[in-house]
C-alpha cells in the first residue's frame, strides 16, 4: 500500500486539509531537475482517482489557537478514517520558527504566540509535522504542478486576507534569515499610510490585500452613501458585509466607486510585483490567493504597470501569470512537503 500524507493550510478566514497518496520513484528521463530536486525521489499522485479527500472550514480565529488546533485534529482523524499518516506538511502564515514548528505572531492569527502547532499535531496524530510559510509553499506547489512549472527562479505573491510572498532560487525555496524571506506584503510602499498588522504603517498588505480593499470600500460608501448604494446593494444591504470580491464585481459592471477602490489597490499591488522584480529577476511572478480570483481584472492592469515601472530587468525575460492551483496552491504544496520527507 502506497505511503499516506496529510496536508494543512491554516489562514487568517479558513483552514483547508487534504491527503493524499505518494508516488516513490526515481525522475523520470528527460525532465527537468534543479539541484536539490525533490522530485529525484518522491511525486504526488494527483489524478481524480488518487485524490482521497480535502476539506476546508472556517478559520474561527476568535476562538484562539487551542480551539483552532483541536478542531484541525477532530477533522483530521475523520479525513484519514483511521489511517496513519507518513507525515504532516503544514502550511501557515509566518512569522514561523521552522525548526522548532512554532507559530508566532502571524497579523492574521490574533494569539498564536510562539503557540507549538508541529508538537501538538504529532502528538494528536502520531507522525512527525513539518512547518513552512503558506506562500512558500504555494511558490513551491505552483513550481512543481502549476503555473511554474519548468522555472527554476520563481516569485509567487498571494494576495488574500493578506499579502505574502514565495520565491524560489533554482528550484529551492528561499528562507532566509529568521525565515522571514518572501515577506512581499511587508515593504513600505507609502511612508504615513494605513497602519498594517504586523505594526508598521504604508505596508503593500495594507494597501492592496483583501482586507484592505474592503475597508477601503467600505469607508467611501460610507461617507458617500449616494455612490455607494451599488456597492451595498451587491452586498446585500449590509455595508459591513462589504468584500473585495463585491468591490471586483461591482468594478467590472462599472460602478465607479467599486472602480476607484480596485484601480487604486491594483496600482499599488503592481508597484509592489515591480519592486520584488527589480530586486530578484525572476523568470516568473505568479499572483495566487482569493483576490487573483478576479483574473484578467487583475492581471492585465498589473502587467501594464509592471512593464512601464520595471526598468533595469528586460522585457520580455520573465512572465507574469495567475495560479493554476487556485486557492488550493497552498494545500498541495503542505502535501509536497510532507511527501519529501516521507521519501528523504
Amino acid at each position: 500500500m502506497r505511503p499516506l500524507v496529510l496536508g494543512v493550510d491554516i489562514g487568517g478566514t479558513k483552514v483547508a486539509l487534504g491527503a493524499r497518496v505518494i508516488a516513490l520513484a526515481r525522475q523520470k528521463a528527460g525532465r527537468k531537475a534543479y539541484p536539490g530536486s525533490p522530485f529525484l525521489a518522491a511525486s504526488l499522485l494527483r489524478s481524480a482517482d488518487q485524490m482521497l479527500l480535502a476539506e476546508r472550514h472556517p478559520a474561527e480565529v476568535d476562538r484562539g489557537p487551542a480551539a483552532m488546533i483541536e478542531r484541525i485534529v477532530a477533522e483530521a482523524r475523520a479525513l484519514l478514517d483511521g489511517r496513519a499518516p507518513a507525515r504532516i506538511g503544514v502550511a501557515c502564515g509566518g512569522p514561523l520558527d521552522r525548526a522548532a514548528g512554532l507559530v508566532c505572531s502571524p497579523p492574521n492569527l490574533p494569539g498564536w504566540d510562539r503557540v507549538p502547532l508541529c508538537r501538538a499535531l504529532e502528538q494528536a496524530l502520531g507522525a512527525p509535522a513539518l512547518l513552512d510559510n503558506d506562500a512558500n509553499l504555494a511558490a513551491l506547489a505552483e513550481q512543481r504542478f502549476g503555473a511554474a512549472r519548468g522555472h527554476g527562479d520563481v516569485l509567487y505573491v498571494t494576495i488574500s486576507t493578506g499579502i505574502g510572498g514565495g520565491v524560489l532560487r533554482g528550484g529551492r525555496l528561499v528562507h532566509g534569515v529568521g525565515d522571514a524571506a518572501g515577506e512581499l506584503g511587508h515593504q513600505t510602499l507609502e511612508a504615513d499610510g494605513p497602519a498594517c498588522g504586523c505594526g508598521g504603517r504604508g505596508c503593500l498588505e495594507a494597501l492592496a490585500s483583501g482586507t484592505a480593499i474592503a475597508r477601503a470600500a467600505r469607508t467611501l460608501a460610507r461617507a458617500d452613501r449616494g455612490r455607494g448604494a451599488a456597492l451595498v446593494a451587491a452586498a446585500g444591504g449590509d455595508l459591513a458585509a462589504i468584500t473585495a470580491t463585491t468591490v471586483a464585481e461591482c468594478a467590472a459592471a462599472g460602478d465607479a466607486l467599486a472602480g476607484e477602490v480596485w484601480a487604486r489597490a491594483v496600482g499599488w499591488l503592481a508597484l509592489g510585483v515591480g519592486n520584488a522584480i527589480t530586486i530578484l529577476a525572476p523568470e516568473i511572478v505568479v499572483l495566487g490567493g482569493g483576490v487573483a480570483s478576479a483574473g484578467a481584472a487583475l492581471l492585465e492592469p498589473v502587467r501594464a504597470i509592471v512593464a512601464e515601472r520595471v526598468r533595469l530587468v528586460p522585457r520580455g525575460s520573465y512572465t507574469i501569470e495567475l495560479a493554476a492551483l487556485g486557492s488550493d496552491s497552498s494545500l498541495w504544496g503542505a502535501l509536497a512537503l510532507a511527501a519529501d520527507a516521507a521519501a528523504a
